[in-house]
């Protein structure tokens, strides 16, 4: 086989691991989602992610059982941990199990990993490659490497607008088609939470949850900023809540609607102010303290911008139309994408099939 053949044969198992991590992503917890692919005579012998929760890992899934995996080839998303933890080091199962060749995307960020697996398994005379498909796998890390470099959590947010950039539509609900709207839902499904606001809930009356075919397990915790608790009790938010895990973040108190809420089940947690508004730093510490790394925002123009401007969006999602609203257009989002394009970053226009709808995706920080 000829070394071009090789890296093709190793970009094509590699992205057939990354096609297993997406399965599980936003559902592993605090653990990344992972996806191993055991190669054997160059045609694939096990496929494996990380389960639910985050536990057990990939490998571990992947190398289970009495079948001979000696003298296989192991693909997996992220550098395999070498570190006790709650799970043994599946760097130690790899090489009990005879595994020959190893190939990774990323490096695990966390210090306790980082970089010396590659060393474990070398000095077993195990082959080892990392950063294949290094940018894919930075890319579909990020939150995790944000978490573990900066220990920050990873945000993005989307807006769907027309042509013109109007938000809202006097004559119809909705701005774009059931396509993206449906792609919505697949994109909550790879978060931790959404975040929302109580104008958002009030104008929409959302459920914020995956209601796609197969993905209504997986919706996200869902984090509401409600400053002076005026979203109704009967809301979908409130209705849905003993469903879908919820959290309100409010200011004011009011004694009886903290009640109803709790009774719906629903956390609230009371947070001072800044400028009048729900110190954010202080939302993000308290998200943070309860093991969300990454959050997804559905919300307005208005706190796009806030996020925008205090340097606080990893990723931005556009999903558009090619019609024009005019008239009928209400909320125009243009100088929030002027400003957007203003800042340095990597514009990808997604390729998915959304009809007469398209996909743009902005990777900021």
């Amino acid at each position: 086989m000829s070394t071009r053949e090789n890296k093709n044969n190793h970009k094509y198992f590699m992205n057939l691991a990354f096609n297993q991590a997406r399965k599980v992503q936003g559902n592993t917890g605090e653990n990344p989602s992972v996806g191993v692919v055991i190669v054997k005579n160059d045609s694939v012998f096990r496929l494996a992610h990380t389960n639910f929760n985050g536990r057990p890992h990939a490998e571990q899934i992947a190398l289970k059982g009495k079948e001979n995996f000696k003298g296989l080839t192991l693909y997996s998303t992220l550098e395999p941990c070498n570190h006790f933890g709650k799970s043994p080091p599946c760097t130690d199962l790899i090489i009990k199990k005879g595994i020959k060749k190893v190939f990774f995307s990323s490096f695990d960020p966390d210090k306790r990993t980082f970089n010396k697996s590659k060393k474990i398994l070398s000095k077993k005379r195990i082959y080892t490659v990392g950063n294949l498909l290094k940018f894919e796998g930075n890319s579909f890390y990020k939150d995790f490497i944000i978490k573990n470099k900066s220990k920050n959590i990873f945000i993005a947010s989307k807006l769907a607008t027309s042509k013109d950039f109007f938000v809202c539509n006097k004559k119809n609900r909705w701005i774009t088609n059931e396509y993206s709207r449906l792609r919505v839902h697949l994109l909550r499904s790879k978060f931790d939470s959404i975040m929302s606001t109580s104008k958002t809930i009030l104008e929409d009356n959302s459920i914020l949850n995956c209601r796609a075919n197969g993905l209504e397990k997986t919706s996200p915790t869902r984090i509401i900023l409600d400053k002076n608790l005026e979203i109704k009790t009967s809301s979908n938010v409130c209705s849905t809540a003993k469903k879908y895990k919820t959290i309100f973040f409010y200011n004011l108190e009011k004694i009886e609607k903290l009640k109803k809420l709790r009774s719906l089940k629903i956390k609230t947690i009371k947070i001072n102010l800044e400028k009048n508004h729900l110190d954010f730093n202080e939302v993000i510490k308290c998200i943070k303290k309860i093991g969300i790394k990454s959050v997804l925002v559905e919300s307005g123009i208005k706190f796009n911008k806030f996020l925008l401007d205090s340097n606080l969006l990893n990723d931005f999602y556009h999903f558009y139309t090619e019609k024009h609203l005019k008239r009928n257009g209400i909320y125009n989002a243009k100088s929030f994408f002027l400003r957007l394009n203003k800042i340095k970053k990597k514009r990808e226009k997604i390729i998915v099939n959304l009809l007469d709808d398209k996909l743009d995706k902005y990777m900021i920080i």
